[in-house]
Protein backbone atom coordinates (compact mmCIF):
# COMPACT_ATOMS: atom_id res chain seq x y z
CA UNK A 1 0.00 0.00 0.00
CA UNK A 2 1.06 3.57 -1.12
CA UNK A 3 0.28 6.30 1.10
CA UNK A 4 1.06 9.97 1.23
CA UNK A 5 1.01 11.83 4.29
CA UNK A 6 0.29 15.14 4.14
CA UNK A 7 1.32 17.27 7.64
CA UNK A 8 3.31 20.78 7.71
CA UNK A 9 4.07 19.85 11.57
CA UNK A 10 6.19 16.77 11.95
CA UNK A 11 9.02 15.57 14.58
CA UNK A 12 9.32 15.23 18.44
CA UNK A 13 10.73 18.90 18.48
CA UNK A 14 7.32 20.33 17.47
CA UNK A 15 4.36 20.43 19.12
CA UNK A 16 1.51 17.93 19.67
CA UNK A 17 0.41 17.73 16.23
CA UNK A 18 3.98 17.27 15.32
CA UNK A 19 4.73 14.87 17.92
CA UNK A 20 1.36 12.69 17.35
CA UNK A 21 2.03 13.17 13.47
CA UNK A 22 5.25 11.35 13.68
CA UNK A 23 4.41 8.73 15.50
CA UNK A 24 1.75 8.12 13.46
CA UNK A 25 4.16 8.12 10.14
CA UNK A 26 6.76 5.86 12.16
CA UNK A 27 3.43 3.04 12.78
CA UNK A 28 2.78 3.35 9.07
CA UNK A 29 5.81 3.12 7.97
CA UNK A 30 6.68 -0.10 9.54
CA UNK A 31 3.78 -1.89 6.75
CA UNK A 32 3.31 0.59 4.02
CA UNK A 33 5.34 3.09 1.91
CA UNK A 34 4.41 6.15 3.00
CA UNK A 35 6.18 9.84 1.78
CA UNK A 36 5.74 13.02 3.67
CA UNK A 37 4.19 16.21 1.37
CA UNK A 38 4.40 19.41 3.45
CA UNK A 39 2.08 21.88 1.48
CA UNK A 40 3.47 24.96 3.83
CA UNK A 41 6.79 24.59 1.96
CA UNK A 42 6.77 26.76 -1.16
CA UNK A 43 8.60 24.62 -4.19
CA UNK A 44 8.39 27.88 -6.64
CA UNK A 45 9.81 31.84 -5.53
CA UNK A 46 6.61 34.11 -5.80
CA UNK A 47 7.36 37.53 -4.92
CA UNK A 48 4.58 39.33 -2.43
CA UNK A 49 2.60 42.61 -3.17
CA UNK A 50 0.86 44.38 -5.38
CA UNK A 51 -2.68 45.50 -5.74
CA UNK A 52 -3.77 41.89 -4.60
CA UNK A 53 -2.19 40.50 -1.45
CA UNK A 54 -3.81 37.12 -2.09
CA UNK A 55 -2.79 36.72 -5.15
CA UNK A 56 0.93 35.70 -4.08
CA UNK A 57 -0.56 33.54 -2.07
CA UNK A 58 -2.96 31.45 -4.47
CA UNK A 59 -0.29 31.24 -7.12
CA UNK A 60 1.88 29.43 -4.07
CA UNK A 61 -0.52 27.03 -3.96
CA UNK A 62 -1.35 26.53 -7.26
CA UNK A 63 1.90 25.98 -8.31
CA UNK A 64 2.64 22.90 -5.16
CA UNK A 65 -0.48 21.26 -6.17
CA UNK A 66 0.62 21.12 -10.06
CA UNK A 67 4.10 19.80 -8.72
CA UNK A 68 2.24 17.30 -6.41
CA UNK A 69 -0.30 16.21 -8.52
CA UNK A 70 2.26 15.33 -11.65
CA UNK A 71 4.91 14.03 -8.99
CA UNK A 72 2.11 11.35 -7.87
CA UNK A 73 -0.29 11.11 -10.65
CA UNK A 74 0.76 7.92 -11.89
CA UNK A 75 2.33 6.61 -8.49
CA UNK A 76 -0.64 4.12 -7.71
CA UNK A 77 -1.11 6.26 -4.32
CA UNK A 78 -3.42 4.30 -2.35
CA UNK A 79 -4.90 7.03 0.35
CA UNK A 80 -3.45 10.58 0.75
CA UNK A 81 -3.59 11.44 4.47
CA UNK A 82 -4.37 14.58 5.96
CA UNK A 83 -2.72 14.77 9.37
CA UNK A 84 -4.31 18.15 10.40
CA UNK A 85 -7.30 19.89 9.62
CA UNK A 86 -7.66 23.85 8.32
CA UNK A 87 -5.69 24.39 5.00
CA UNK A 88 -3.43 21.19 5.32
CA UNK A 89 -6.89 19.27 4.79
CA UNK A 90 -8.20 21.27 2.30
CA UNK A 91 -4.87 21.01 0.55
CA UNK A 92 -4.52 17.31 1.28
CA UNK A 93 -8.49 16.75 -0.48
CA UNK A 94 -7.86 18.53 -3.18
CA UNK A 95 -4.27 16.66 -3.81
CA UNK A 96 -6.21 13.43 -3.55
CA UNK A 97 -8.98 14.36 -6.36
CA UNK A 98 -6.42 14.99 -8.55
CA UNK A 99 -4.42 11.68 -8.16
CA UNK A 100 -7.17 9.78 -7.85
CA UNK A 101 -6.39 8.58 -4.94
CA UNK A 102 -8.87 7.92 -1.35
CA UNK A 103 -8.62 10.45 1.06
CA UNK A 104 -8.80 10.25 4.86
CA UNK A 105 -8.98 13.68 7.02
CA UNK A 106 -7.40 13.42 10.43
CA UNK A 107 -8.37 16.07 12.54
CA UNK A 108 -6.25 16.92 15.90
CA UNK A 109 -8.63 19.11 17.89
CA UNK A 110 -8.21 23.08 17.40
CA UNK A 111 -9.08 22.46 13.54
CA UNK A 112 -12.64 21.54 14.47
CA UNK A 113 -13.22 22.33 17.92
CA UNK A 114 -13.23 26.09 17.06
CA UNK A 115 -13.59 26.18 12.77
CA UNK A 116 -17.32 26.63 13.74
CA UNK A 117 -16.08 30.41 14.86
CA UNK A 118 -14.72 31.26 12.13
CA UNK A 119 -15.77 31.04 7.86
CA UNK A 120 -12.85 30.11 6.20
CA UNK A 121 -12.05 27.56 9.28
CA UNK A 122 -14.94 25.91 8.58
CA UNK A 123 -15.03 26.04 4.89
CA UNK A 124 -11.69 24.32 5.21
CA UNK A 125 -13.15 21.58 7.47
CA UNK A 126 -16.23 21.17 5.85
CA UNK A 127 -14.48 20.97 1.95
CA UNK A 128 -12.06 18.65 2.98
CA UNK A 129 -14.33 16.36 5.11
CA UNK A 130 -17.03 15.69 2.25
CA UNK A 131 -13.92 14.33 0.36
CA UNK A 132 -13.28 12.50 2.93
CA UNK A 133 -13.09 8.73 2.62
CA UNK A 134 -12.79 8.51 6.73
CA UNK A 135 -12.79 11.32 9.42
CA UNK A 136 -10.10 10.30 11.92
CA UNK A 137 -10.92 12.25 15.43
CA UNK A 138 -9.29 12.02 18.64
CA UNK A 139 -12.59 12.57 20.59
CA UNK A 140 -16.08 11.97 20.52
CA UNK A 141 -16.41 15.87 21.10
CA UNK A 142 -14.81 16.79 17.83
CA UNK A 143 -17.62 14.51 16.70
CA UNK A 144 -20.21 16.41 17.77
CA UNK A 145 -18.53 19.65 16.41
CA UNK A 146 -18.11 18.48 13.09
CA UNK A 147 -21.71 17.65 13.57
CA UNK A 148 -22.68 21.21 13.82
CA UNK A 149 -20.93 21.75 10.87
CA UNK A 150 -22.84 18.87 8.84
CA UNK A 151 -24.55 16.62 10.46
CA UNK A 152 -23.87 13.87 7.60
CA UNK A 153 -20.29 13.91 8.04
CA UNK A 154 -20.70 11.98 11.12
CA UNK A 155 -21.25 8.87 9.48
CA UNK A 156 -17.68 9.25 8.43
CA UNK A 157 -15.92 9.58 11.32
CA UNK A 158 -13.52 6.97 13.23
CA UNK A 159 -12.12 7.41 16.61
CA UNK A 160 -8.01 6.79 17.28
CA UNK A 161 -6.91 8.88 19.85
CA UNK A 162 -2.94 9.62 20.16
CA UNK A 163 -0.41 7.16 22.10
CA UNK A 164 1.34 6.56 25.11
CA UNK A 165 4.65 5.43 24.33
CA UNK A 166 6.02 5.34 28.03
CA UNK A 167 5.47 5.26 31.39
CA UNK A 168 3.96 1.95 32.19
CA UNK A 169 6.45 1.34 35.08
CA UNK A 170 7.09 5.01 36.95
CA UNK A 171 6.22 5.56 39.89
CA UNK A 172 4.53 8.42 40.97
CA UNK A 173 5.82 10.25 43.57
CA UNK A 174 3.75 12.27 47.00
CA UNK A 175 4.16 15.64 47.04
CA UNK A 176 6.79 17.32 49.31
CA UNK A 177 6.97 20.82 48.98
CA UNK A 178 4.56 23.21 51.03
CA UNK A 179 4.35 25.72 48.13
CA UNK A 180 2.10 24.11 45.29
CA UNK A 181 4.18 23.98 41.89
CA UNK A 182 2.12 23.55 38.64
CA UNK A 183 2.58 24.09 35.42
CA UNK A 184 1.23 24.04 31.38
CA UNK A 185 3.20 23.42 28.54
CA UNK A 186 2.36 23.79 24.88
CA UNK A 187 4.77 24.57 22.30
CA UNK A 188 3.35 27.72 21.36
CA UNK A 189 1.86 28.81 24.28
CA UNK A 190 -1.39 30.93 24.04
CA UNK A 191 -5.34 31.33 25.28
CA UNK A 192 -5.71 27.65 23.88
CA UNK A 193 -3.91 26.78 27.20
CA UNK A 194 -6.02 28.91 29.71
CA UNK A 195 -2.84 30.74 30.30
CA UNK A 196 -5.13 33.81 31.51
CA UNK A 197 -7.51 31.61 33.56
CA UNK A 198 -4.32 30.24 35.33
CA UNK A 199 -3.17 33.53 36.60
CA UNK A 200 -6.67 34.37 38.09
CA UNK A 201 -6.37 30.71 39.53
CA UNK A 202 -3.09 31.83 41.17
CA UNK A 203 -4.78 35.50 42.08
CA UNK A 204 -7.34 33.56 43.75
CA UNK A 205 -4.95 31.09 45.62
CA UNK A 206 -2.88 34.42 47.11
CA UNK A 207 -6.27 35.95 48.22
CA UNK A 208 -6.72 33.04 50.44
CA UNK A 209 -3.54 32.57 51.91
CA UNK A 210 -2.69 29.72 49.71
CA UNK A 211 1.19 29.44 47.90
CA UNK A 212 1.09 28.14 44.42
CA UNK A 213 3.20 28.83 41.88
CA UNK A 214 3.17 28.68 38.48
CA UNK A 215 5.22 27.76 35.54
CA UNK A 216 4.52 28.76 31.82
CA UNK A 217 6.20 26.60 29.17
CA UNK A 218 6.57 27.61 25.55
CA UNK A 219 7.17 30.15 23.01
CA UNK A 220 4.54 33.04 23.68
CA UNK A 221 4.21 35.93 20.99
CA UNK A 222 5.18 39.18 21.68
CA UNK A 223 2.25 41.18 22.20
CA UNK A 224 0.57 38.29 24.15
CA UNK A 225 3.30 38.16 26.35
CA UNK A 226 3.19 41.80 27.04
CA UNK A 227 -0.77 41.38 28.12
CA UNK A 228 -0.02 38.44 30.92
CA UNK A 229 2.83 40.69 31.93
CA UNK A 230 0.14 43.08 32.27
CA UNK A 231 -2.44 40.38 33.64
CA UNK A 232 0.30 39.16 36.67
CA UNK A 233 1.43 43.07 37.31
CA UNK A 234 -2.14 43.79 37.86
CA UNK A 235 -2.80 40.48 40.06
CA UNK A 236 0.17 41.53 41.53
CA UNK A 237 1.40 37.62 41.67
CA UNK A 238 4.83 38.09 39.84
CA UNK A 239 6.54 35.98 42.45
CA UNK A 240 4.17 33.24 41.69
CA UNK A 241 5.02 33.11 37.80
CA UNK A 242 8.08 31.71 35.74
CA UNK A 243 7.80 31.62 32.21
CA UNK A 244 10.39 28.82 30.84
CA UNK A 245 10.09 29.95 27.42
CA UNK A 246 10.01 26.69 24.77
CA UNK A 247 12.41 23.99 25.37
CA UNK A 248 12.66 20.41 24.37
CA UNK A 249 10.94 17.63 25.22
CA UNK A 250 13.56 16.04 27.78
CA UNK A 251 14.32 19.62 29.17
CA UNK A 252 10.22 19.44 29.91
CA UNK A 253 10.37 16.22 31.61
CA UNK A 254 12.81 17.22 33.58
CA UNK A 255 11.38 20.24 34.63
CA UNK A 256 7.99 18.26 35.36
CA UNK A 257 9.13 16.42 37.94
CA UNK A 258 9.88 19.57 40.22
CA UNK A 259 5.70 19.76 39.51
CA UNK A 260 2.82 19.07 41.81
CA UNK A 261 0.41 18.85 38.98
CA UNK A 262 0.24 19.17 35.19
CA UNK A 263 -2.62 21.65 34.95
CA UNK A 264 -4.86 21.18 31.88
CA UNK A 265 -6.84 24.04 31.42
CA UNK A 266 -7.87 24.46 28.19
CA UNK A 267 -11.27 25.07 27.03
CA UNK A 268 -11.52 22.36 24.49
CA UNK A 269 -8.74 19.62 23.13
CA UNK A 270 -8.78 16.84 21.44
CA UNK A 271 -6.50 14.11 22.95
CA UNK A 272 -3.58 16.84 24.53
CA UNK A 273 -0.07 15.29 24.50
CA UNK A 274 1.04 17.25 26.97
CA UNK A 275 -1.30 15.14 29.78
CA UNK A 276 -0.06 11.90 28.23
CA UNK A 277 3.88 13.26 29.24
CA UNK A 278 2.98 14.06 32.45
CA UNK A 279 1.54 11.07 33.14
CA UNK A 280 4.74 9.25 31.22
CA UNK A 281 6.92 11.18 33.31
CA UNK A 282 5.09 10.22 37.16
CA UNK A 283 3.50 13.82 37.31
CA UNK A 284 -0.59 13.55 37.74
CA UNK A 285 -2.84 15.96 36.31
CA UNK A 286 -5.87 18.14 36.38
CA UNK A 287 -7.75 19.05 33.39
CA UNK A 288 -11.50 20.79 32.44
CA UNK A 289 -13.90 18.62 31.13
CA UNK A 290 -12.47 17.93 27.61
CA UNK A 291 -10.89 15.62 24.77
CA UNK A 292 -10.45 11.94 25.00
CA UNK A 293 -8.74 11.74 28.21
CA UNK A 294 -11.98 13.02 29.98
CA UNK A 295 -14.58 11.41 27.80
CA UNK A 296 -12.54 8.06 28.84
CA UNK A 297 -11.49 8.99 32.44
CA UNK A 298 -14.06 11.05 34.19
CA UNK A 299 -16.23 8.20 35.12
CA UNK A 300 -13.87 6.15 36.95
CA UNK A 301 -11.59 8.97 37.96
CA UNK A 302 -13.96 12.04 38.74
CA UNK A 303 -11.71 14.03 40.90
CA UNK A 304 -9.12 14.68 38.01
CA UNK A 305 -11.41 16.75 36.40
CA UNK A 306 -12.87 20.12 37.25
CA UNK A 307 -16.23 20.88 37.76
CA UNK A 308 -15.98 23.51 35.50
CA UNK A 309 -13.75 26.47 34.14
CA UNK A 310 -13.85 29.39 36.58
CA UNK A 311 -10.80 30.18 38.85
CA UNK A 312 -12.78 29.04 41.90
CA UNK A 313 -13.72 25.70 40.61
CA UNK A 314 -9.82 25.12 39.25
CA UNK A 315 -8.62 25.94 42.19
CA UNK A 316 -11.00 23.84 44.73
CA UNK A 317 -10.12 21.21 41.89
CA UNK A 318 -6.26 21.34 42.74
CA UNK A 319 -6.59 21.55 46.03
CA UNK A 320 -8.85 18.65 46.21
CA UNK A 321 -6.80 16.54 44.27
CA UNK A 322 -3.35 17.44 46.38
CA UNK A 323 -5.09 16.42 49.50
CA UNK A 324 -6.17 13.08 48.61
CA UNK A 325 -3.45 10.87 50.36
CA UNK A 326 -3.97 8.18 47.65
CA UNK A 327 -2.95 10.14 44.72
CA UNK A 328 -0.14 8.51 43.64
CA UNK A 329 -1.77 5.09 43.73
CA UNK A 330 -5.14 6.73 42.09
CA UNK A 331 -2.70 8.08 39.40
CA UNK A 332 -1.36 4.98 38.75
CA UNK A 333 -4.69 3.29 38.26
CA UNK A 334 -5.81 6.35 35.68
CA UNK A 335 -2.47 5.69 34.13
CA UNK A 336 -2.98 1.63 33.32
CA UNK A 337 -6.50 2.27 32.47
CA UNK A 338 -5.65 4.86 29.83
CA UNK A 339 -2.89 2.25 28.55
CA UNK A 340 -5.57 -0.13 27.99
CA UNK A 341 -6.89 1.91 25.08
CA UNK A 342 -3.86 4.21 23.80
CA UNK A 343 -0.80 1.84 23.99
CA UNK A 344 1.53 2.01 20.62
CA UNK A 345 0.05 -1.57 19.46
CA UNK A 346 -3.72 -0.55 20.15
CA UNK A 347 -3.15 2.52 18.54
CA UNK A 348 -1.29 0.44 15.51
CA UNK A 349 -3.95 -2.35 15.11
CA UNK A 350 -6.76 0.59 14.45
CA UNK A 351 -4.68 2.69 11.96
CA UNK A 352 -4.19 -0.78 10.31
CA UNK A 353 -7.61 -1.93 10.75
CA UNK A 354 -9.16 1.88 9.04
CA UNK A 355 -6.80 1.33 5.69
CA UNK A 356 -7.00 -2.05 5.22
CA UNK A 357 -10.77 -2.41 5.72
CA UNK A 358 -12.87 -3.22 2.67
CA UNK A 359 -15.38 -0.80 3.30
CA UNK A 360 -13.75 1.36 0.12
CA UNK A 361 -14.94 -1.01 -2.17
CA UNK A 362 -17.68 -2.73 -0.32
CA UNK A 363 -20.86 -1.40 -1.35
CA UNK A 364 -19.71 -1.41 -5.47
CA UNK A 365 -23.16 -3.23 -6.28
CA UNK A 366 -25.00 -0.19 -4.89
CA UNK A 367 -23.32 2.60 -6.75
CA UNK A 368 -24.47 5.55 -7.70
CA UNK A 369 -26.98 4.16 -9.99
CA UNK A 370 -27.60 0.97 -7.89
CA UNK A 371 -30.08 2.21 -4.51
CA UNK A 372 -30.03 0.16 -1.25
CA UNK A 373 -32.73 1.21 0.99
CA UNK A 374 -34.94 -0.44 3.94
CA UNK A 375 -38.66 -0.03 4.03
CA UNK A 376 -39.98 0.16 7.65
CA UNK A 377 -44.32 1.50 9.36
CA UNK A 378 -43.76 2.30 12.93
CA UNK A 379 -41.44 2.05 15.74
CA UNK A 380 -42.51 1.34 19.05
CA UNK A 381 -42.51 -1.14 22.04
CA UNK A 382 -41.04 -4.31 22.47
CA UNK A 383 -43.13 -7.04 20.21
CA UNK A 384 -42.79 -7.38 16.59
CA UNK A 385 -45.69 -7.38 13.80
CA UNK A 386 -46.21 -6.66 10.50
CA UNK A 387 -46.11 -3.14 11.32
CA UNK A 388 -44.34 -2.73 14.38
CA UNK A 389 -40.72 -2.40 14.50
CA UNK A 390 -39.53 -2.71 18.06
CA UNK A 391 -37.47 0.15 19.32
CA UNK A 392 -34.59 -1.79 20.58
CA UNK A 393 -34.38 -3.86 17.29
CA UNK A 394 -34.27 -0.36 15.20
CA UNK A 395 -31.61 1.00 17.44
CA UNK A 396 -29.53 -2.39 16.92
CA UNK A 397 -30.20 -1.55 13.66
CA UNK A 398 -28.86 2.29 13.26
CA UNK A 399 -25.81 1.39 15.75
CA UNK A 400 -24.48 -1.70 13.07
CA UNK A 401 -25.69 0.93 9.97
CA UNK A 402 -23.14 3.46 12.17
CA UNK A 403 -20.34 0.53 13.15
CA UNK A 404 -20.19 -0.64 9.57
CA UNK A 405 -19.01 2.80 7.94
CA UNK A 406 -22.46 3.44 6.45
CA UNK A 407 -25.43 5.96 7.24
CA UNK A 408 -29.28 6.42 6.95
CA UNK A 409 -30.67 8.95 4.86
CA UNK A 410 -33.91 10.65 3.68
CA UNK A 411 -34.55 10.12 -0.64
CA UNK A 412 -33.89 13.76 -1.26
CA UNK A 413 -30.51 13.81 0.82
CA UNK A 414 -28.98 10.39 -0.91
CA UNK A 415 -29.66 12.08 -4.95
CA UNK A 416 -28.39 15.37 -3.42
CA UNK A 417 -24.91 13.63 -3.27
CA UNK A 418 -22.51 12.58 -5.88
CA UNK A 419 -22.79 9.28 -7.11
CA UNK A 420 -19.82 7.95 -5.93
CA UNK A 421 -20.48 9.19 -2.47
CA UNK A 422 -23.89 7.61 -2.50
CA UNK A 423 -22.59 3.60 -2.18
CA UNK A 424 -22.68 4.20 2.09
CA UNK A 425 -25.72 4.98 2.25
CA UNK A 426 -28.95 3.63 2.28
CA UNK A 427 -32.30 5.55 1.70
CA UNK A 428 -34.69 4.83 5.03
CA UNK A 429 -38.48 5.16 4.60
CA UNK A 430 -41.36 4.57 6.58
CA UNK A 431 -45.11 4.58 4.78
CA UNK A 432 -48.21 5.75 6.47
CA UNK A 433 -46.67 8.28 9.04
CA UNK A 434 -47.39 6.63 12.47
CA UNK A 435 -46.34 8.89 15.57
CA UNK A 436 -44.09 6.60 16.91
CA UNK A 437 -41.74 7.98 13.94
CA UNK A 438 -41.01 11.26 16.34
CA UNK A 439 -41.10 9.41 19.82
CA UNK A 440 -38.66 7.01 18.91
CA UNK A 441 -37.43 6.78 15.57
CA UNK A 442 -36.30 10.46 15.52
CA UNK A 443 -33.59 10.24 18.62
CA UNK A 444 -32.29 6.78 17.53
CA UNK A 445 -32.03 8.37 13.80
CA UNK A 446 -30.47 12.00 15.69
CA UNK A 447 -27.91 10.27 17.32
CA UNK A 448 -25.95 9.86 14.02
CA UNK A 449 -27.40 12.61 12.15
CA UNK A 450 -29.32 10.13 10.36
CA UNK A 451 -32.35 10.79 8.44
CA UNK A 452 -35.36 9.28 6.66
CA UNK A 453 -38.32 9.62 4.49
CA UNK A 454 -41.78 9.35 5.32
CA UNK A 455 -44.60 8.45 3.19
CA UNK A 456 -48.21 10.26 4.45
CA UNK A 457 -51.23 9.90 3.37
CA UNK A 458 -52.54 13.55 3.38
CA UNK A 459 -56.54 12.90 4.58
CA UNK A 460 -54.94 10.41 7.41
CA UNK A 461 -52.29 12.96 8.80
CA UNK A 462 -53.16 13.85 12.69
CA UNK A 463 -55.89 10.93 12.60
CA UNK A 464 -55.90 7.28 14.18
CA UNK A 465 -55.51 4.03 12.34
CA UNK A 466 -59.04 2.60 11.88
CA UNK A 467 -59.00 2.55 8.54
CA UNK A 468 -56.72 -0.31 8.39
CA UNK A 469 -58.96 -3.25 9.67
CA UNK A 470 -55.74 -5.72 9.40
CA UNK A 471 -53.92 -3.92 12.14
CA UNK A 472 -55.51 -4.85 15.99
CA UNK A 473 -53.01 -2.01 17.28
CA UNK A 474 -54.54 1.60 17.54
CA UNK A 475 -52.08 4.00 16.40
CA UNK A 476 -52.08 7.86 15.70
CA UNK A 477 -50.68 8.82 12.76
CA UNK A 478 -48.07 12.07 12.87
CA UNK A 479 -49.99 15.42 13.22
CA UNK A 480 -48.82 18.66 11.50
CA UNK A 481 -46.54 19.53 14.31
CA UNK A 482 -44.68 16.39 14.85
CA UNK A 483 -44.09 16.12 10.85
CA UNK A 484 -43.24 19.98 10.49
CA UNK A 485 -40.80 19.12 13.66
CA UNK A 486 -39.35 15.99 11.57
CA UNK A 487 -39.24 18.24 8.37
CA UNK A 488 -37.26 20.91 10.39
CA UNK A 489 -34.73 17.89 11.59
CA UNK A 490 -33.49 17.24 8.10
CA UNK A 491 -36.15 14.43 7.22
CA UNK A 492 -38.02 14.16 3.99
CA UNK A 493 -42.18 14.50 4.25
CA UNK A 494 -43.24 12.44 1.34
CA UNK A 495 -46.72 11.54 -0.06
CA UNK A 496 -48.36 8.31 -0.21
CA UNK A 497 -51.55 9.14 -1.62
CA UNK A 498 -54.46 10.68 -0.12
CA UNK A 499 -55.93 7.81 1.54
CA UNK A 500 -53.84 4.74 1.28
CA UNK A 501 -56.29 2.80 -1.22
CA UNK A 502 -55.08 0.17 -3.34
CA UNK A 503 -54.22 1.80 -6.51
CA UNK A 504 -55.00 -0.82 -9.10
CA UNK A 505 -58.75 -0.64 -7.51
CA UNK A 506 -59.11 2.66 -8.56
CA UNK A 507 -60.73 4.21 -11.71
CA UNK A 508 -58.44 6.88 -13.67
CA UNK A 509 -60.16 10.24 -12.11
CA UNK A 510 -59.55 8.07 -8.34
CA UNK A 511 -56.19 7.37 -9.38
CA UNK A 512 -54.93 11.19 -10.64
CA UNK A 513 -56.70 12.49 -7.92
CA UNK A 514 -55.03 10.29 -5.46
CA UNK A 515 -51.63 11.14 -6.98
CA UNK A 516 -52.04 15.15 -7.85
CA UNK A 517 -53.93 15.87 -4.47
CA UNK A 518 -51.18 14.61 -2.31
CA UNK A 519 -48.20 15.82 -4.29
CA UNK A 520 -49.55 19.30 -4.23
CA UNK A 521 -50.66 19.51 -0.46
CA UNK A 522 -47.25 17.72 0.75
CA UNK A 523 -45.16 20.52 -1.69
CA UNK A 524 -47.39 23.37 0.13
CA UNK A 525 -46.70 22.62 3.60
CA UNK A 526 -43.31 21.13 3.38
CA UNK A 527 -41.52 21.53 0.18
CA UNK A 528 -40.86 20.14 -3.05
CA UNK A 529 -40.48 16.23 -3.03
CA UNK A 530 -39.45 14.16 -6.09
CA UNK A 531 -40.55 10.52 -4.66
CA UNK A 532 -43.55 8.31 -4.12
CA UNK A 533 -44.24 5.60 -2.03
CA UNK A 534 -47.94 3.26 -3.61
CA UNK A 535 -50.14 2.47 -0.66
CA UNK A 536 -49.69 -1.51 -0.18
CA UNK A 537 -46.84 -1.84 -2.79
CA UNK A 538 -49.66 -1.96 -5.42
CA UNK A 539 -48.46 -0.50 -8.95
CA UNK A 540 -48.49 -1.78 -12.45
CA UNK A 541 -46.88 0.01 -15.94
CA UNK A 542 -49.82 1.94 -15.95
CA UNK A 543 -50.07 3.50 -12.60
CA UNK A 544 -46.16 3.87 -13.00
CA UNK A 545 -46.88 6.28 -16.01
CA UNK A 546 -48.99 8.11 -13.86
CA UNK A 547 -47.10 8.81 -11.23
CA UNK A 548 -44.06 9.50 -13.75
CA UNK A 549 -46.04 12.73 -14.64
CA UNK A 550 -45.55 14.28 -10.82
CA UNK A 551 -42.56 12.37 -9.58
CA UNK A 552 -39.22 11.53 -10.72
CA UNK A 553 -38.98 7.99 -8.20
CA UNK A 554 -41.17 5.76 -6.79
CA UNK A 555 -41.05 2.64 -4.19
CA UNK A 556 -42.48 -0.43 -4.10
CA UNK A 557 -42.17 -3.05 -1.42
CA UNK A 558 -40.58 -6.34 -1.90
CA UNK A 559 -41.23 -6.01 -5.76
CA UNK A 560 -39.00 -4.30 -8.60
CA UNK A 561 -35.43 -3.44 -8.50
CA UNK A 562 -32.67 -1.21 -7.39
CA UNK A 563 -31.36 0.59 -10.43
CA UNK A 564 -32.16 4.24 -10.39
CA UNK A 565 -32.13 4.46 -14.10
CA UNK A 566 -33.87 1.06 -14.78
CA UNK A 567 -36.69 0.37 -12.44
CA UNK A 568 -37.28 4.37 -11.46
CA UNK A 569 -40.69 3.73 -10.43
CA UNK A 570 -40.69 0.26 -8.98
CA UNK A 571 -37.91 0.63 -6.59
CA UNK A 572 -37.60 -2.05 -4.17
CA UNK A 573 -37.35 -1.63 -0.34
CA UNK A 574 -35.67 -4.41 1.82
CA UNK A 575 -36.07 -5.40 5.29
CA UNK A 576 -34.03 -4.91 8.39
CA UNK A 577 -33.26 -8.86 7.97
CA UNK A 578 -32.44 -8.59 4.58
CA UNK A 579 -29.83 -5.54 5.37
CA UNK A 580 -27.97 -7.41 7.47
CA UNK A 581 -27.67 -10.41 5.02
CA UNK A 582 -26.79 -7.85 2.37
CA UNK A 583 -24.28 -6.23 4.38
CA UNK A 584 -22.80 -9.47 5.72
CA UNK A 585 -22.26 -10.66 2.63
CA UNK A 586 -20.78 -8.02 0.91
CA UNK A 587 -18.21 -8.08 4.06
Amino acid sequence: MKILFVTSEFGSNGGGLSLSSERVFNYLSERYSVQIVNPKNPQVLVADGGYNQELASAIRHENDLKIDAYQYKDKDIDYVIAFGGGFNGYYASILSQRINSSFILCLRGTDVNLAKWSPIETFYLKESAIHSHKVVCLSREMIENLRLIDKSLCIKCVLIPNSIVGGGDVTFMEKQNSTIVIGTASTHLNEKKGVANLLSLVKLAKEGGIDINLELVGEIDADLYESYVKIINNFEISDHITFHGRISRPELSLLMRDWDLYVQASVCEGHPNSVIESLENGISFISTRTGYIFEKLHCDFPEYFFDDNTPASMLKGVLALLNDKKLALRSEQLRDNLLKSSDSNTIKKLWYKLLESPSKEMYCAFDGDNILSVGLHDVQGEVYDSITTPIDVFRQFVDFIYNHGMGLCSMRYYLSMPPKERQSWIVCTFDDGYAGLYSHALPILSKYGFSATVFVCTSLIGYDNKWNNKDSKMRMHLNMDELSALNNQGWEIASHGVHHYNFLKLTDIELEYEIQQSKEQIDSLFGPSDCFAYPYGANNAYIQQCVSSYYRYAFAVNQGGTSLSADTYQLRRYSISEIYKILTVES
